[in-house]
């Protein structure tokens, strides 16, 4: 029991003192005024009393002083232990009710002084997250800048469309982390999209098309995703991929379009900012969907390519014949000459074909200049339709010569029965008579003629003179199997006779 709170405890003690000595005093005081008769018996029996009464008066006072020190001492071991501030109020105006108030605002200032510590340690690790994540965003932003500047690297190294959009597509296919991207251009007219080039980390998924001979697909004005970008001239995500309804399925992909997870598509714009096709970046694998933040890059890249594009058109231009877009012959000469290299490093095959219109001179001494240049023209013309991108032509004056990287003597045949389909159909007037012409052609593959493929040129001409002796109309492959005749007649004719 604590008693005398409101007093302070040097006055408790005094007070105390004074009346256990006040009070046997006037005890024997009393009795010896009131002559009251005391013995030794009434003596112990009074000072046992004022023992006991001395004894309690010391406790209570003790357990006044001794109660509050003991909180105290909780309190503060609590404090040292575990740093845990709590609430601590003494009723009582004595000096240990104002040392729990001192040490209430000592607790009070140490939650301050924690809380400014907590805040500040807050603001500096927000600080701090802040800035790794502007360090990150940095470095990513790095990477993607020294991306471009490798893609960039690579294009000046090489004027091959084919082997500049794969260069692009394959740092996508990296730095952007997809299973693979493509790139499709417009042709405004038809409104057909074709497959410029398809590229990705996992072949088996692009192993049904066969390389750089990819299908065009017919599409309409605001059709599927990649028509809203040609339309909008904005990058579209949908990573919902074919389950998006505005996921359009063609019939020459429909065997992949279930494959299709996620898509980013990004409009090539042209240098007046008319959209030359779109880049298809599909299945983004770490994390699983495109977000906002890949747009910038998917941009730059489609810059990229647009710069190619438009280089190898302002390049045929050059280079080009006007009247039918066949190369220069030192041109192709020179495009001969790397891909004979191209053919020996990779192990490619290679083909060359050299077309001439059947009695050339002979045309020309029946009609005039003008009417050989005009058949010259529509024979070149249509060569061109029957190319492939990266198949390149050239023509001197009534012979054609045609380069065909990775293609052997069997796709060589193939094209040549194309190019004179096409080309013997027409009808040719001059001055009230109609002429038909015929085309001889001479083949040469690399390695079936032999181990140089800078002698193709040279073979096929042999295996063109070999058709030439034969008949009309006729084409020849040359053959290391039979070098006495240096010819040998391809299947279509054999069946022919």
């Amino acid at each position: 029991m604590e008693i005398f709170r409101n007093t302070s405890i040097t006055k408790r003690i005094v007070i105390t003192t004074f009346v256990l000595l006040f009070l046997p005093i006037s005890v024997f005081l009393a009795a010896k005024l009131f002559n009251l008769e005391t013995n030794t018996k009434v003596l112990i029996f009074l000072s046992n009393v004022f023992l006991l009464v001395g004894v309690v008066s010391a406790w209570l006072i003790g357990g006044s002083i001794t109660g509050p020190i003991d909180r105290l001492r909780k309190k503060l071991a609590l404090f040292i232990g575990k740093r845990q501030v709590q609430n601590y109020a003494e009723s009582g105006e004595d000096e240990l009710a104002e040392l729990a108030f001192d040490l209430q605002k000592v607790f009070e200032l140490w939650n301050s002084e924690i809380g400014k510590i907590v805040k500040k340690q807050k603001e500096r690790t927000e600080e701090n997250v802040k800035s790794v994540a502007a360090q990150n965003q940095f470095e990513a932003q790095l990477l993607l800048t020294r991306s471009c500047l490798q893609v960039a690297q690579k294009l000046n190294t090489s004027f091959d469309f084919q082997t500049n959009m794969k260069t692009i597509l394959d740092e996508a296919v990296k730095t952007m982390n997809v299973q693979w991207a493509s790139i499709l251009l417009i042709n405004r007219d038809t409104l057909e999209m074709t497959v410029a080039c398809v590229r990705g980390i996992e072949q088996s998924l692009l192993d049904e098309l066969a390389e750089d001979h990819y299908p065009s697909i017919k599409l309409k004005p605001n059709e599927g995703l990649s028509g809203l970008v040609i339309k909008e001239g904005v990058p579209l995500i949908a990573n919902k991929g074919f389950r998006d309804p505005r996921f359009k399925s063609f019939s020459e992909f429909r065997a992949k379009d279930e494959r299709v997870a996620s898509i980013l598509c990004a409009p090539i714009k042209g240098s007046e900012g008319t959209i030359l096709g779109v880049i298809n970046f599909i299945n983004r694998i770490n994390p699983p969907f495109f977000r906002n933040e890949d747009i910038p890059y998917a941009s730059d890249l489609c810059t990229l390519a647009s710069l190619v594009i438009e280089r190898n058109r302002f390049y045929d231009s050059l280079f080009t014949d006007e009247a039918t877009g066949l190369l220069g012959f030192r041109i192709w000469r020179s495009f001969f000459q790397e891909e004979a290299s191209r053919a020996v490093r990779y192990s490619q095959t290679l083909s060359i074909v050299i077309l001439e219109i059947e009695k050339y001179k002979e045309l020309l001494e029946k009609t005039s200049q003008d009417f050989l240049i005009q058949i010259s023209n529509e024979t070149g013309r249509a060569i061109k339709k029957c190319l492939r991108d990266l198949d390149l032509a050239s023509r001197v004056q009534g012979r054609f010569y045609v380069l065909l990287p990775n293609t052997d003597a069997a796709g060589a045949v193939f094209l040549v029965g194309r190019i004179k389909e096409a080309v013997e159909k027409f009808d040719f007037s001059f001055k009230d008579k109609t002429f038909k012409i015929l085309i001889n052609a001479g083949i040469a593959s690399f390695p079936d003629a032999g181990p140089d493929p800078k002698n193709l040129s040279d073979l096929a001409l042999s295996a063109l003179e070999q058709a030439k002796s034969s008949g009309k109309g006729r084409a020849r492959v040359f053959s290391r199997d039979n070098n006495e005749k240096a010819a040998k007649k391809t299947p279509n004719e054999e069946n022919n006779e």
